[in-house]
């Protein structure tokens, strides 16, 4: 994959990708927050003959609020359906003490806003579900206000509407900051020029990740080395950005023939290029590698050696390091070279 495909992939799942779901780690003690002062509303604002509702508010809060939590904990995709159904909950116990308690219009004045703070902090999934809460509450306590109340019942509309937009601004500035470190993480571990895997992350991380995995497992790990031939000659006759430009078609044509998600593409230097082949022995490394040799030349207009080195790995026993599979890989594509170019040489590493 070029980088700045990987790049636009990285957009669109971030325009895409909701940033803040219910009960997520920085999200969870602010909804505690929440219900914890919705009970104390239930407790303190129903009139005093109403301990009973009062006490059956706290408990279906407190009950609400474990199941939200471990939602969160056991189903992390369902953990906003539960955040939100607390949130309207909490919201609808307010109206509940508003409605048997309408004299103190001050207390729930404050109240209100106490409880609509939450939804703009980002306890809901999207903007839209925080702001249709809050709406749609607002409309209904405007409902029951009197004719002298209802100024201020309208300005605390007009309020949430600002709390709106100012949520809504904070969410675009917090997905361009999501967006900004994915990419910057993205370009470390890529090659500019080809939008391959670069050196760095190839011996910081992957092939020893790769090769730890294969021998947990037991599978068979495969690299082939592949290099393009006479490409001086391209450069010096043709120029650099004719060079540049095989470059890309060749990156462009291993990261087609290998499996995403499964097989890497490395930069491994120049005109060099490392595949890491996963869960593919031998014979499988071979038929990759000659399927990318045929044709070549009609395609990019030079060909190419390949050097194939296979490691069949077995759980619990001492194998190579990743830099031996690399080497030999290295070593039998020196081989291809001296045997004349435009050809394969393969072998397992212990026959090395």
């Amino acid at each position: 994959m070029h980088l700045h495909h990987a790049t636009d992939a990285i957009r669109t799942q971030a325009a895409h990708s909701p940033l803040a779901p219910a009960c997520e780690t920085h999200a969870w003690p602010l909804l505690c927050l929440h219900a914890g002062a919705s009970a104390v509303f239930s407790a303190v604002l129903l009139p005093p003959a109403g301990w009973p509702l009062a006490l059956a508010c706290c408990l279906l809060t407190v009950a609400m609020l474990l199941r939200a939590l471990r939602t969160s904990a056991l189903q992390p995709g369902r953990s906003t359906v539960s955040g939100s159904a607390l949130l309207m909950l909490d919201l609808a116990i307010f109206l509940l003490c508003y409605a048997l308690r309408e004299t103190d219009a001050s207390w729930h004045a404050s109240a209100f806003c106490i409880l609509l703070a939450a939804p703009y902090a980002g306890i809901t999934r999207h903007l839209l579900g925080g702001a249709s809460l809050a709406i749609a509450a607002s409309l209904v306590w405007l409902c029951l206000q009197d004719a002298l109340q209802a100024g201020s019942a309208a300005t605390l509309l007009l309020l949430n509407l600002t709390g709106i937009c100012i949520g809504h601004g904070q969410q675009r500035q917090r997905r361009a900051h999501v967006l900004q470190h994915a990419i910057l993480a993205e370009q470390a571990v890529r090659d500019h020029l080809t939008g391959c895997y670069n050196r760095r992350y190839l011996d910081e991380h992957l092939l020893d990740a790769e090769l730890a995995r294969s021998q947990r497992h037991g599978l068979c790990l495969t690299a082939i080395l592949c290099d393009l031939d006479h490409f001086k000659r391209i450069n010096d006759v043709h120029g650099h950005a004719a060079g540049d430009a095989v470059l890309r078609a060749f990156a462009g044509r291993l990261g087609n023939a290998t499996r995403h998600g499964i097989d890497s593409v490395v930069r491994h230097g120049g005109e060099e290029f490392l595949l890491i082949l996963p869960e593919t022995d031998l014979a499988g490394g071979v038929r990759l590698a000659e399927r990318l040799r045929d044709g070549l030349a009609q395609h990019i207009g030079t060909t190419a050696s390949f050097g194939v080195a296979s490691l069949a790995c077995v759980p619990d026993s001492q194998v190579p390091g990743a830099a031996a599979l690399v080497a030999a890989a290295d070593k039998l594509l020196y081989q291809a070279k001296h045997a004349g170019r435009n050809c394969v040489r393969a072998a397992m590493l212990d026959a090395l």
